[in-house]
């Protein structure tokens, strides 16, 4: 069995999405206004689920390099280890930051300039991206304080809540350079993903609360959730509810400019994709300051819904769900196979 707690992040309203999959066609969900700490204790009771955190990327600190070795003999795992070492020594020693080791992967690998699945055993020209994820110490401290040394406990994962999301994107689409942004009722934040991996993380203050001000400020409060034939039907509403989201989009990507994020197509994850008038004013904006668009990342034809529409802000435990579900059958795959081998 297994239970996760998806994190949206606020730190005025603490919220949590809990996930309990007994079976997958019934994953129940529900929401928990409860501190972290709080939902670690909870977690720490129900020991018979495998436990799942996905946690907003301010928990987090990521590193990329780019790995290029000439190897005679074949690759092995003590010389990724080696090379692992040597690469969290540097960062520790440059970085002096107040995080600890979490996890690492590698990808992009190439040996002699030939794409390849894996590295071991492999000589020749060598080169693939190294990815190293520290969490910060006080997350951590409070995971370990419940659970024990979670890093050693194979029943509990840890993982930024877009990490699986951005190799979705990565892997279906072929991009290596975009923008993940989220705005939701209490943040907006957007994550710039440069060669495959997190470059930065920023939270803005333009939310949808602000959007909704806007709304009532315009005297168009009552047209929030209309759709977009209603509102054509006023023709002063639709100038209002248009001005004002012009107004609002003006204000975000002046923002994205000042941050360097505004030369990359933009997946939006957020409730508001759903209002049509706001995403075509939005992109129609964008396209002023660039020619890159704005995608509203709410379904895909392969992603399974497990026999329920998902809201658009469940992308990021949605793609999970999907990759453990993968993990899992394949697992039994295995087992199976085993057990006739056995027999």
């Amino acid at each position: 069995m297994l239970k996760l707690r998806y994190e949206y992040f606020s730190e005025s309203y603490p919220r949590f999405g809990v996930y309990k999959i007994q079976e997958w066609e019934k994953i129940q969900h529900h929401i928990l206004h409860e501190k972290f700490s709080k939902i670690v204790d909870t977690a720490f009771e129900e020991e018979q689920f495998q436990h799942i955190f996905l946690l907003d990327e301010s928990r987090f600190s990521f590193f990329r390099f780019d790995i290029f070795l000439e190897i005679e003999t074949n690759f092995s795992i003590q010389k990724l280890q080696e090379i692992t070492k040597e690469k969290m020594e540097e960062i520790e020693f440059k970085q002096r930051i107040p995080w600890k080791f979490l996890t690492t992967y590698i990808d992009s690998i190439f040996i002699n300039w030939e794409e390849k699945k894996h590295i071991i055993w492999e000589s020749g020209q060598v080169f693939f991206r190294l990815y190293i994820i520290y969490i910060d110490t006080k997350t951590l401290n409070t995971i370990d304080s419940s659970f024990g040394k979670v890093r050693e406990n194979p029943n509990i994962k840890i993982l930024p809540q877009s990490f699986h999301t951005t190799l979705f994107l990565r892997n279906s689409l072929k991009r290596d350079n975009f923008l993940l942004l989220y705005i939701t009722e209490s943040s907006a934040k957007v994550i710039k993903i440069t060669n495959s991996f997190y470059e930065s993380v920023n939270v803005i203050n333009l939310w949808l609360w602000a959007l909704k001000q806007m709304y009532k400020d315009n005297w168009v409060y009552q047209y929030w959730y209309k759709d977009y034939n209603e509102i054509q039907q006023n023709v002063l509403a639709e100038n209002l509810v248009v001005e004002t989201l012009e107004f609002y989009s003006m204000l975000f990507f002046s923002w994205l400019e000042g941050q360097n994020c505004i030369w990359n197509d933009i997946f939006v994850i957020s409730p508001i994709v759903k209002n049509w008038h706001f995403m075509e004013v939005f992109n129609r904006k964008y396209r002023e300051y660039t020619n890159n668009y704005i995608v509203p990342f709410h379904y895909s034809d392969s992603l399974e819904t497990f026999n329920k529409e998902r809201e658009p802000d469940d992308m990021d435990t949605l793609i999970y769900l999907n990759r453990e579900k993968i993990d899992i059958l394949f697992c039994k795959k295995i087992d199976k196979n085993r057990d006739d081998n056995d027999i």
